[in-house]
């Protein structure tokens, strides 16, 4: 790569915490926030000074063991228009939702759109994630703690070709990431 300098002028942080409850349910909190490095006029704010948050919105979903959407909450601590705050007003409808295959869609279609904010609906991905990850680390902790050897107590099919740590042929996903390596 040829030496060139670079000037940092957009930063944006995203954090993921997954919680187990005393209730059995999992809570994950999600948030964003988009910074730049920076004073720029905004029509509806003024000026957004340097590193004073642009996009700052969290997240909050609580699922069952089912990783069924039992509780749903955002909150738009700052956006770029007054209405930004608005698109928070129909996140409950997430409620009931499952996450699994299609959950990006599901999504989508349930915050997404005209009356929602990209912000909050592109965290859902990740949020689905920490879900999971959440769930089924808390699962497996619970079984060493009885004294279950869990090694391989979870079904993994749902993984099967995901990504090449999980393809059921590992030499053929390996050939396929060198055939995909660029020169």
């Amino acid at each position: 790569m040829a030496d060139v300098t670079r000037e940092r002028v957009h930063t944006r942080t995203i954090t993921l915490d997954g919680y187990a409850r005393s209730d059995g349910l999992i809570d994950v909190e999600g948030e964003i926030k988009d910074v730049k490095t920076y004073d720029f006029p905004n029509a509806e704010r003024g000026v957004i000074k340097a590193h004073e948050a642009l996009h700052h919105m969290k997240v909050r979903i609580a699922v069952d063991q089912e990783l069924t959407i039992k509780e749903a909450e955002a909150t738009t601590l700052s956006g770029p228009y007054a209405i930004c705050p608005s698109a928070n007003i129909g996140f409950d409808a997430l409620i009931g939702l499952t996450i699994g295959p299609g959950w990006r869609n599901k999504s989508r279609q349930a915050i997404g759109g005209i009356t929602g904010c990209t912000h909050i609906t592109e965290l859902m991905g990740p949020v689905a994630t920490v879900a999971i990850q959440t769930l089924y680390g808390e699962q497996a902790r619970q079984r060493r703690r009885q004294g279950i050897d869990d090694t391989k107590a979870h079904d993994v099919s749902s993984l099967a070709n995901s990504c090449i740590g999980h393809a059921e042929d590992s030499q053929a996903a390996l050939d396929l990431a060198q055939s995909r390596k660029t020169r």
